[in-house]
């Protein structure tokens, strides 16, 4: 199962020039994993940052989870100088894109939509 999405929580489209967060509190409950993409616009070419990573999710070598098991990704065109967040971080293109959350063998909770994914928040500078 998929969900796509092109504006944040206040309605604006992504654009690279701004810094995103994800925060998952659960992450999705899936019975193998779940991962995010983001796919540049137009043209709908899936982004590759500078280690060549195409997506971000369950699987991430070294995610980092907080206290209970959330997760906050950041979704943004410069890696973050933070000790700890680069894990958490998955590149953008300057411009405009979308993202991808992609739930292999989701759970009844996604299917019948008692599990809803959070908007996501433009990241304050």
């Amino acid at each position: 199962m998929s969900a796509s999405a092109v504006r944040d929580a206040r309605g604006h489209r992504f654009d690279g020039a701004h810094g995103y967060l994800l925060r998952l509190d659960p992450p999705p409950p899936v019975g193998a994993f779940w991962s995010l993409s983001v796919y540049e616009l137009p043209g709908n070419h899936l982004v590759a940052g500078p280690a060549e990573r195409y997506a971000i999710g369950s699987r991430t070598p070294g995610l980092v989870y907080e206290g209970g098991g959330a997760v906050t990704l950041r979704i943004a065109r410069e890696r973050p100088r933070e000790a700890g967040r680069a894990a958490n971080w998955l590149p953008a293109p300057s411009g405009g894109f979308r993202l991808v959350m992609r739930m292999y063998a989701p759970e009844q909770a996604v299917l019948d939509r008692t599990y809803a994914l959070p908007a996501v928040e433009r990241d304050s500078p």
